[in-house]
């Protein structure tokens, strides 16, 4: 049976004493210490050293194998005036890359240009066309974020008489391209201590080499390597950090013109000068999404040249048209993701994965949408658009079942593909992509079992209604920069009173008050409507959140920023209890099934209160709102038991399409169109609860 709220919530471990010492040693304030003691920092040394990053270096350059050829051939590139291509991708790292490298070498004198291919025409990575097309202008290129596979495109580079220096982190194969120089991290020779840098990272150490000195490679370029790094979801630990650390304080007082009407036009930078704060998840959630636009919508090379713009006026215009770009992402990313969700709805609701096509659909958008619909369903998906015979695909999966395994499954049918456990790119032709979704989703359908779908909602440790002050908050940004490796700390605070609820942005997100009785907090839930919330007003409930500090009119208090609610344990109790008896009825294990047997008032109260919610089409409903207001609007009280038994004739009779999200405590809903009479009685699942009952 599954279990209403069916992610586990967890809480770290963390040593007492450990805490105590912290805070006795380090004048923390007792949530700040539990934290550091979750994550491992024990000790105060320790604590101390991450807090103000005294440990962290920026290693030797020369440790990456190649630098030394790298730089010997780019000094004489420079020297003799040949004519050196960066070759960056359409991302934001490979935009950062291209950027930082080529602003360093116009300014050291060398004649360079940069390349960008286009994501729709030329697709991903070093292209014997666009070598092709170079070769009779070129003497060098450069690679940056990209190149590490393109073993035959080196050699075909060097039959037209170009050099290569490939510059990468991605993963290396076996082979190593023959190129002038290759400077990638994880190769398996290399010396270097740290092997998680960004390509921007990566272009960072080069320069570190050709300049021999870090500090002013981030005086000029740390903002452009911190957003690069950020952007990636590289983690923010070790050399990383510092790189982070540096280039968020060097961008609150950037002088790059472009990325400052980047920021204002993103609402980042206010008129007047007055600026938010500036953090990881400003360059993650704001300023990324708008850069990689570029790529996805247009052409990446609109987002170079507002990171090289030094006019402002001409900045404010590239800046307003990224801007619009993304918007127009954004709009092209909510109507795939419709027709995305119908396709499900018709033909692939119980598929065990989903593979979704469509001849219109944008190929730089589908990855995204994949993304959604495997964080919505816990299922692997793959969105295909046809160009032409070919149906080019982005596919995302579930943690513990790897998308690359399953496509080599499918492989034969293929016409290639390649990516990570998570993520995967492919392409099939059109007459094989029925043998293949077959194929596909029998291999998720056995393979499911062995992973968890819901991964447990962590969190750091326990929280005290007391330490939720502004200090605190305070305090724990000395634990920034946020990212990967390196969370936002998570807390979990049990048994408090909702005190109310306010809808915002037309309902698109809450804002909360809760109490113990004594005190209150503010909190707020982005992406949550009151529909969905599964706690009323007066319930005790637990909540895990992170703790921010909101500031409003000069004014700043501490937030709860929400990431998962539920109610206490006493009514979590009563709920299971609801839901056992609906799994005994469906299996028709139950004695007595009168006393869970719907009425037919207590179908046409729902099916009233279903009409007038559901009035603008589809809609998620958590049960329990469902419960309450079927108590307030139709004063009919109905049992979750019951309400589940009706939401499955309302289905099964063809009234009602329900799709159950995240286990049994939310619901997408919709009236389905019907004609003519309907006769519940027909229903078999009503009939096996007659014959119980």
């Amino acid at each position: 049976m599954k279990r209403l709220f069916s992610n586990k919530w967890l809480v770290k471990e963390h040593d007492g004493c450990a805490e105590h010492e912290l805070i006795a040693s380090l004048g923390l304030r007792p949530l700040t210490a539990r934290v550091l003691a979750a994550r491992g920092y024990t000790n105060p040394a320790a604590a101390s050293s991450f807090i103000r990053k005294s440990g962290l270096h920026f290693y030797d350059p020369f440790l990456l194998a190649d630098m030394d050829k790298a730089v010997a051939r780019i000094e004489q590139a420079i020297e003799q005036k040949e004519h050196i291509c960066i070759y960056g991708d359409y991302d934001v790292d490979g935009v950062t890359s291209t950027t930082v490298l080529y602003t360093y070498l116009a300014a050291r004198g060398a004649r360079c240009s940069y390349f960008i291919p286009d994501r729709l025409s030329e697709g991903y990575g070093l292209s014997r066309a666009a070598i092709e097309r170079l070769a009779p202008e070129v003497d060098l290129i450069i690679t940056v974020d990209t190149g590490i596979t393109a073993a035959e495109e080196t050699e075909f580079a060097r039959s037209l008489g170009v050099e290569l220096i490939i510059t990468d982190h991605h993963s290396c194969r076996p082979v190593l391209p023959q190129a002038a120089a290759v400077i990638n991290p994880h190769r398996p020779d290399s010396a270097y201590p740290f092997r998680q840098l960004a390509g921007v990272g990566v272009v960072f150490k080069l320069l570190c080499a050709l300049e021999g000195n870090a500090e002013s490679v981030c005086e000029c370029f740390a903002d452009l390597v911190a957003i690069g790094t950020i952007a990636d979801v590289m983690p923010l630990t070790d050399e990383n950090r510092l790189i982070a650390s540096i280039g968020l304080e060097r961008l609150r007082r950037t002088d790059n013109v472009g990325l400052r009407a980047l920021m204002e036009h993103a609402g980042v930078l206010k008129p007047g000068g007055i600026q938010k704060r500036i953090t990881s998840s400003t360059v993650g959630y704001v300023l990324a999404p708008r850069i990689n636009a570029a790529g996805r919508i247009a052409n990446a090379s609109c987002a170079v040249e507002l990171l090289l713009c030094r006019d402002a006026s001409q900045a404010d215009a590239i800046a307003a048209e990224l801007c619009a770009v993304n918007k127009v992402r954004q709009q092209t990313e909510q109507q795939i993701y419709e027709q995305a969700e119908e396709q499900i709805r018709v033909y692939g609701k119980d598929s065990p994965a989903f593979v979704l096509a469509n001849d219109c659909w944008h190929q730089g958008v589908i990855g995204i949408v994949a993304s959604k619909i495997t964080e919505k369903y816990s299922l692997p998906s793959i969105l295909f658009s046809f160009d032409g015979d070919v149906a080019k695909g982005s596919g995302r999966s579930i943690r513990g079942l790897s998308l690359m395994d399953a496509l080599a499954h499918c492989g034969d049918l293929l016409i290639e593909y390649g990516g990570h456990e998570l993520a995967a790119g492919l392409s099939v032709e059109r007459g094989k992509l029925d043998a293949f979704r077959k194929r596909f989703c029998d291999y998720v359908g056995e393979m499911l079992h062995t992973v968890e779908r819901t991964p447990p909602i962590e969190a750091d440790c326990r929280a005290h209604f007391e330490e939720l002050d502004l200090q605190t908050a305070e305090e724990l940004r000395l634990l920034e920069p946020f990212g990967l490796q390196n969370p936002i700390p998570t807390f979990l605070l049990e048994e408090v009173t909702l005190a109310d609820m306010t809808p915002l942005s037309d309902g698109r997100h809450i804002r909360l008050r809760v109490t113990d009785g004594r005190r209150t907090a503010n909190a707020v839930f982005f992406g949550m409507s009151p529909s969905e919330f599964p706690v009323f007003p007066g319930e005790k409930c637990d909540l895990i959140f992170t703790l921010d500090v909101n500031e409003y009119n000069g004014n700043a208090s501490a937030q709860l920023i929400l990431k998962a609610a539920r109610p206490a344990k006493a009514v979590r109790d009563t709920i299971e209890h609801e839901l056992r008896l609906y799994a005994l009825a469906k299996s028709g294990a139950i004695e007595d099934a009168g006393v869970i047997m719907p009425t037919l008032g207590d179908f046409r109260a729902v099916f009233r209160f279903l009409k007038h919610e559901l009035s603008g089409g589809k809609k998620r409903l958590s049960l329990r709102y469902m419960q309450k207001q079927l108590r307030s609007t139709e004063n009919r009280p109905v049992g979750l038991c019951k309400l589940r038994i009706i939401l499955d004739v309302l289905e099964e009779s063809g009234l009602a399409d329900c799709n159950y999200l995240k286990g049994y405590d939310l619901a997408e809903l919709m009236i389905l169109p019907f004609s003519g009479k309907i006769n519940l009685d027909d229903s078999n699942i009503l009939k096996k609860l007659k014959e119980h009952a």
